[in-house]
Parts: C-alpha cells; sequence; structure tokens
C-alpha cells in the first residue's frame, strides 16, 4: 500500500511540475505584460491598441489559460502537500483562488476594449478614446492587485517545499524569499505611480526577482523530473 501511494504522489507530483512550467510563460505575460495605456495621452493608447488588437487578443486568450492552469496547479500542488502541513497547503489554495479571481475580472476588462472597438460606429471619438482608456486602466488595476497574492503564495509554498524531504530545502527558501519582489511591485507602484521607472526598482528586481525565477522555475523542474523520488528513497531504504 505504501508502494502504492508513494507511486501516486509521484505521478502527481510530476503533471504538478508540467502544469507548472505552463503557468510561468502563460500567466507571466498576461500580469506584466499589455499595459497599453499611455498616461495622458488617451489618442496615443487607443492607437496603441487598434495597431496591435491581433496581438492584445492574443494575450487575452494566453493569459485565460494561464489563469485556469494556475488554479489547477494550485489544487495539484495543495493535495500533494497538504499531509506535511494542511494549514499551510489551505493558505496556498486561498491565495492562488483570490489571485486568479481578480485576474480573471482583468481579462473581462480587456475583452470589454475589445467590444469598445467593435462599437466605434456608435461612440463618437472622445467617448471611445475615454472608455478604452478607463477599461485598460481598471484591468491593469485589478491585475495590479492580484499581484499581491501572487507573492504570498509563495510563502505557504515555499515553506511546504522547504519542510516536504523531497524537493531541495534550498528552493523552499528561494520560494519564500522571492515572494517579496511581488509584494514590493505593488506597494511601490501605490506609493510611486513611476516606481517601475525608478532605479530602486531594478534594484529590487534582481536582489528579490532572481530568487523568485530560480525558486518557481527550479521547483517547477524539480517536480516534472525527480518527482517525489528522494522521498521514495527514504521511505525504502534497500
Amino acid at each position: 500500500m505504501m508502494t502504492i501511494n508513494l507511486n501516486s504522489e509521484h505521478k502527481l507530483a510530476r503533471i504538478a511540475g508540467l502544469l507548472y512550467l505552463i503557468l510561468l510563460p502563460t500567466a507571466g505575460p498576461a500580469v506584466f505584460g499589455g499595459k497599453l495605456a499611455v498616461a495622458g495621452d488617451a489618442a496615443t493608447t487607443l492607437s496603441k491598441v487598434q495597431a496591435g488588437e491581433a496581438a492584445f487578443k492574443l494575450l487575452i486568450a494566453i493569459g485565460a489559460v494561464g489563469f485556469i492552469d494556475y488554479l489547477v496547479v494550485a489544487v495539484l500542488l495543495h493535495r500533494l502537500f497538504s499531509t506535511i502541513n494542511k494549514t499551510a497547503a489551505n493558505l496556498l489554495l486561498a491565495f492562488v483562488a483570490v489571485s486568479v479571481t481578480l485576474s480573471l475580472a482583468a481579462l473581462a476588462r480587456k475583452v470589454d476594449v475589445l467590444y469598445l472597438l467593435n462599437s466605434s460606429s456608435v461612440l463618437s471619438a472622445d467617448q471611445l478614446r475615454t472608455q478604452v482608456v478607463l477599461a485598460l486602466h481598471s484591468s491593469n488595476n485589478l491585475m495590479q492587485v492580484s499581484i499581491i497574492f501572487w507573492g504570498l503564495w509563495l510563502f505557504p509554498f515555499g515553506w511546504l517545499v522547504f519542510r516536504s524531504g523531497f524537493v531541495p530545502r534550498f528552493l523552499g527558501v528561494m520560494l519564500m524569499l522571492g515572494g517579496f519582489w511581488y509584494l514590493f511591485v505593488f506597494f511601490g507602484t501605490v506609493f510611486d505611480l513611476d516606481y517601475e521607472t525608478k532605479i530602486f526598482h531594478t534594484v529590487v528586481g534582481i536582489i528579490s526577482g532572481v530568487p523568485s525565477v530560480i525558486g518557481e522555475l527550479g521547483t517547477a523542474l524539480w517536480l516534472l523530473v525527480m518527482g517525489t523520488r528522494k522521498r521514495k528513497t527514504s521511505s525504502n531504504p534497500e
């Protein structure tokens, strides 16, 4: 029975790792890309959206796939790690659920932009520009709030990885350190709208962003390639 359970966990870990790898290049661009609103210039904003409408639609579609994948990954990780610490696993899932809800709402506002572009015949030029800019800013703000939870979920996840015994503890530490980067992005932007253009943002991005990349990419690859192999070996010393 122990062998069956371990084999099942091993497969679960590898599936979670594969879906985690898919998450990074799909949800990531939807969160940090596609910011087309040009401050104080509604005409330029509308022109950029119209010129890149095909890419805009693709970003929405890829983002939808990524956020759904994010929720599935969280469910699988919750199942995989809940025996280690149920409270931490529940927090992980709750943070991701809130993040996905906000992110999908942000995508819905981008879909509103597409609707506005197709309604240009019933709106004046000024109305169209105003509505498009408002929808884009609303989308960006919703996505910005979701970044809080992109950071928060890494703390219980990192702790679970650290305690797991089948993923290197180093990766758990990197995950927890990486969580701070997302929080800095949100709070920095709240207190300074030009935060992302400041050198402090670049320095903080390197210091905390690098651990995030190492932790998330490293954990995804480890789960995909190794699964729960270390844990399995330690449980069956032969």
